[in-house]
């Protein structure tokens, strides 16, 4: 009908786990996938007030796999969270990308960087430490 598709979100996600296999919750993500990379119209995503989207829903409504489509929208009050950040910061972020990430954002860091930078001797040892 040319319809555009407007998708509520408001889902926990999913581990990859036995269970997730045994209830098929990863087959239908998949199919869920496949349809929207298909769709070609738009696709609006609006996660409610109050609402939340964890863990590996993310994967499934990324406007990523249909950007000439899909936006994504949130309520200042809804919610959004990956299990366990420090494993997907580990993947995204090699160690050095991390570190040059660190020392652009961090303004305590941008203001120690200087100081290490101005420093000489005795001073700059005791700040490298």
């Amino acid at each position: 009908e040319n319809l555009p598709a407007i998708i509520f979100a408001n889902w926990r996600g999913f581990s990859g786990g036995t269970r997730d296999m045994y209830n098929e919750i990863l087959k239908f993500g998949a199919m869920i996938v496949d349809a929207l990379v298909e769709y070609e119209h738009p696709i609006f995503i609006y996660i409610p007030k109050h609402g939340e989207l964890r863990g590996g829903a993310w994967v499934v409504i990324d406007p990523a796999i249909n950007p000439d489509k899909m936006e994504m929208y949130a309520d200042e009050d809804a919610r959004g969270g990956i299990l366990e950040p420090p494993g997907i910061v580990e993947v995204k972020y090699r160690a050095p990308q991390q570190l040059e990430a660190m020392h652009r954002i961090d303004t305590k860091l941008q203001e120690l960087d200087a100081k290490l930078e101005g420093s000489q001797g005795a001073q700059k040892a005791e700040l490298e430490k």
